[in-house]
């Protein structure tokens, strides 16, 4: 279903991102740039799982990618592999099949390969 979703990309994202808080209340703490990139990358896994379940849009969803890297500090987030790796990440946790992942992977890397490797990264360390 979600990737019925995504060749429209016209879904709305209805559903609340409730665990990127639980997330950021346990590493605010934290102010290394590394812990920053995991907070941030955690976030993102949470939330790219939740927007997949939801069938959200695509241009919702990077609004929403550019709200979650500036409440961390990070900067330039469309260029911040953290960012590619933790929507793999995401995609593993919403459990989307390798046919769907291969679509997101064209949606949402633009076609950079560095960003599509990021995001199979991330995928396929959910799925060990």
């Amino acid at each position: 279903m979600a990737f019925l979703c995504i060749a429209p990309l016209g879904c709305s994202f209805s559903a609340s991102s409730e665990s990127s808080s639980d997330s950021s209340a346990s590493s605010s703490a934290s102010s290394s740039p590394q812990s920053k990139e995991a907070a941030y990358r955690d976030d993102v896994r949470d939330y790219t799982a939740a927007w997949v379940k939801s069938g959200g849009g695509i241009d919702d969803f990077k609004r929403k990618l550019g709200d979650l890297a500036t409440a961390r500090g990070i900067t330039n987030w469309e260029d911040n592999m953290a960012t590619y790796e933790g929507i793999g990440q995401g995609l593993g946790k919403a459990g989307v099949s390798p046919v769907e992942l291969d679509a997101y992977v064209q949606n949402l890397s633009g076609g950079n390969a560095d960003k599509a490797a990021a995001i199979r990264k991330g995928y396929a360390s959910m799925k060990q």
